[in-house]
């Protein structure tokens, strides 16, 4: 892609991401063979993304679906889960709806305050407690692994699977081990804000080949092919089209990750000094994806909170996402059953969801939009005190 596309024009609003596109002619190549064979659905691209993947990640098995959130679905049908499952709050709510489409009980586990991810402390005390667990479901947040030996020692110690919602981990390492080798099946998503970007769609990893031939009829309604479903699947196949894109998109994947580390590296070099400012933390031995790039706004430190920093930004035409705020057990869909149950029990993630922003960060973005977004940021905590003025101006009630 021509980086020119990372620039942004002057008075233009800096987005929160943007995708990363191949390059439209050999987009267009492929969909000219799609033309040719007519077969627009589950066809020869579905199964080169596929098999590029399983290559790429090693050890695997790949089975490549509509979107990520109809494999998490369809994977944890395929497991023959039943009872509870261990979960972060502090995830997309994507995580917890495919437990609930599932007929599972979510049990939110709280998180590292330096990592972000499920803290196995927290998992490990949850599985003492009770009898009715069948499974961990971790989460790579932001593309950072999980402490992925300690949560598979604790689902082996308790005969329990464990499921990764790998949504943000594509090309994630673990001590040289690529995300999608860890868990019982792992599922990756290659919506638009991804680092391996299809359009929308989903994959599934795992090393049991029985499970993935499962997983293949699964998502054709439970079809072997012969119109006489062995049981109830869904529609969950990934088109032609979404995966011609996504096999552009794969040539560009590792320069992806390397250039996101790098503008992360950029970002955090010119907002380390800045008081208050936090950021996650990736073992030396963990490569991230940074599908975002996070800071942890200390109120005391920093002069202002979040929400201020985050109402000053979009005033300089920087946008910004407060991911994630509110955590799923605080949503309206889950508070009045779960919320209410766990709440006591999350005090980090309640701590954290009130603190983290999200700041621009796309693949081909241009180094120049850190170093704005970066003077904006260390610019607010010297002028905090008129910042803070301002902001309760505009939100008085009228």
């Amino acid at each position: 892609m021509d980086d020119k596309a990372g620039d942004m024009r002057t008075g233009e609003v800096i987005p929160i991401t943007m995708p990363t596109l191949p390059p439209r002619e050999e987009y267009q190549a492929r969909l000219e063979r799609i033309w040719q064979t007519g077969r627009v659905t589950n066809g020869t691209m579905v199964r080169e993304i596929e098999e590029l993947l399983a290559d790429y990640i090693g050890d695997t098995h790949c089975v490549a679906t509509a979107n990520c959130t109809i494999g998490l679905i369809l994977a944890l049908k395929a497991l023959g889960l039943d009872g509870a499952v261990i979960l972060p709050s502090f995830t997309f709510f994507a995580t917890a709806h495919s437990l609930i489409w599932n007929g599972l009980e979510p049990v939110f586990a709280d998180i590292d305050e330096q990592t972000l991810n499920i803290s196995p402390s927290s998992v490990r005390s949850i599985l003492e407690e009770r009898k009715d667990i069948s499974a961990i479901m971790a989460v790579h947040i932001f593309g950072n692994p999980c402490q992925v030996a300690e949560l598979g020692t604790l689902a082996r110690r308790h005969n329990v699977k464990i499921v990764y919602d790998s949504a943000h981990a594509l090309g994630a390492e673990s001590n040289g081990a690529k995300t999608g080798t860890f868990g019982d099946v792992e599922v990756f998503s290659l919506s638009p804000t991804k680092p391996l970007v299809a359009g929308e769609g989903g994959i599934i990893s795992t090393s049991d080949e029985e499970l993935a031939m499962v997983l293949r009829y699964a998502r054709d309604y439970g079809n072997e092919g012969d119109y006489d479903p062995r049981f109830i699947g869904l529609n969950a196949r990934l088109s032609e089209f979404h995966a011609a894109l996504a096999l552009g998109s794969f040539d560009l994947l590792e320069s992806n990750i390397i250039k996101r580390n790098a503008l992360v590296m950029r970002y955090k070099n010119q907002l380390n000094a800045v008081p208050g400012i936090e950021f996650q933390e990736v073992s030396t031995n963990n490569r991230s994806t940074f599908k975002d790039f996070t800071i942890l706004v200390e109120p005391r430190e920093y002069g202002m909170s979040r929400d201020v920093l985050s109402w000053w930004l979009m005033q300089q035409q920087i946008e910004t996402r407060k991911y994630y705020y509110p955590p799923v057990h605080k949503t309206k869909a889950y508070w009045d059953r779960w919320g209410v149950l766990f709440d006591s029990r999350l005090p980090v993630t309640n701590r954290v969801s009130l603190r983290i922003l999200a700041l621009p960060i796309w693949s081909h973005m241009d180094s120049c939009i850190v170093d704005k977004v970066s003077e904006v940021v260390a610019s607010a905590h010297w002028n905090a005190e008129e910042i803070c003025a301002r902001f309760a101006e505009c939100t008085v009630p009228q």
